[in-house]
């Protein structure tokens, strides 16, 4: 063989070692590229990762069911793409786990993520970014179990200080993004009301997910920034059976998806010191952003849901809400509006473009400035069971709210 036959053939032996086995980046792991299922591959490096350690996907597309994430680690570079399972609770990527129901959720690492996960402080500084997560509804089956429970990312017990940076999530089964406090914790006395702390979300798109952009409870020290929550919730298809993947989740028998979505149903889902800048949240089948609790405020352990900032947002009241034309709700149960203590204090709505009316429901102390509501009717919002609200606006900028109001105090 003549040199340049060796030489060309060394060069192709080379590329297909890059293609199968990746190109190194520093001291990251680096991932073999498998056409049908590269779970096994991704969990394993994920498993070597040192403290700190960071796993690079070369930006290439991996296929995988469940992916187990670590505390002080980084991910980053690749594209997920899920695929299909006949059961549910099946999500991408992992933080947390408050079920045992399938091989997926009971494996090894399943197993532990649902013992660190329970207790405080659970999983901590982890990095996610650079990643896009096609959750590949139109595949999945079996969703009629909490809506399928398939989420894009899926943060379930108690987790500190988590990035989410720069992703694209979208076509999930249920939600692009999930953060709840879990069935498997309790709420001790005053201790451990907040299961999820310093959760920081930058530049993340969710859209096109089968119920809502993103939804969770029992958070404190949230803050989202520079994001988009779109066209969640919505139905792509003609003549579809509900339960497809295709079709948007229902709420007795209503497409309800939201943008956001905060759902309390318990003492354990307090909520403090959320802050939403430069978002938006539209084109959604439901509401743009919705707080909806049926915790009693009465309760002796009971701890207000509070110190809430939206900032140079875009909210609207979505294409089909089932709850009316209400771009921002912040609502108690009917049952529980009377109740001496509010279920929601300290609001505050800052330059903020509204095109649908505010619900609020049993809320004491919200400030809108320069913020601009877009009705469809006479009546900005409505107003049950709130105490001292106030708006100001500076510069050129003013108008006059006029309010659907039941039992308030100190309205302006």
């Amino acid at each position: 063989m003549d040199y340049k036959k060796k030489k060309f053939l060394t060069f192709i032996m080379l590329c297909l070692a890059f293609l199968v086995y990746g190109i190194p980046h520093c001291e990251n792991h680096t991932i073999k590229r498998l056409s049908k299922d590269d779970t096994g591959e991704l969990q394993n490096r994920i498993n070597q990762l040192k403290k700190g350690g960071i796993l690079d996907g070369g930006n290439r597309t991996y296929y995988v069911t469940s992916l187990w994430l670590k505390s002080n680690m980084v991910i980053q570079n690749m594209k997920l793409v899920s695929i299909p399972t006949d059961v549910s609770d099946v999500s991408v990527l992992n933080i947390g786990n408050d079920l045992l129901t399938n091989i997926y959720n009971s494996s090894k690492e399943g197993k532990e993520h649902y013992e660190i996960s329970r207790t405080y402080p659970g999983f901590s500084n982890i990095s996610i970014k650079n990643i896009e997560i096609d959750g590949n509804r139109a595949n999945q089956k079996n969703l009629d179990i909490r809506d399928g429970g398939k989420h894009g990312i899926n943060i379930k017990g108690f987790a500190n200080h988590i990035k989410l940076e720069n992703l694209n999530i979208h076509d999930c089964a249920t939600d692009g993004i999930a953060i709840y406090r879990g069935l498997h914790t309790n709420l001790l006395s005053n201790t451990e009301i907040f299961a999820a702390k310093n959760i920081e979300l930058y530049n993340v798109t969710s859209t096109k997910n089968r119920r809502h952009g993103g939804s969770g409870d029992s958070i404190s020290d949230f803050k989202c920034s520079d994001s988009k929550f779109t066209e969640n919730g919505k139905s792509y298809g003609a003549n579809l059976k509900e339960g497809h993947g295709l079709e948007g989740a229902r709420y007795n028998g209503n497409l309800y998806g939201n943008g956001w979505d905060m759902e309390g149903y318990g003492l354990g889902s307090a909520i403090s010191n959320m802050h939403f800048k430069n978002t938006s949240f539209t084109n959604n089948m439901g509401g743009g952003v919705v707080f909806y609790d049926t915790t009693n405020s009465n309760e002796r352990q009971f701890v207000p849901r509070k110190n809430i900032v939206i900032e140079n947002c875009i909210i609207d009241a979505g294409e089909n809400n089932p709850s009316g034309y209400f771009s921002l709700v912040f609502s108690s149960t009917i049952e529980s509006k009377k109740n001496t203590t509010k279920l929601y204090s300290d609001l505050r709505i800052i330059n903020t473009k509204l095109y649908g009316k505010i619900l609020l429901r049993s809320v004491n102390n919200i400030y809108l400035e320069n913020t601009t509501i877009f009705s469809k009717d006479k009546y900005s919002g409505l107003l049950d069971n709130v105490s001292n609200l106030s708006y100001t606006f500076s510069g050129k900028l003013k108008t006059n709210f006029l309010w659907e109001k039941y039992d308030f105090v100190n309205v302006k």
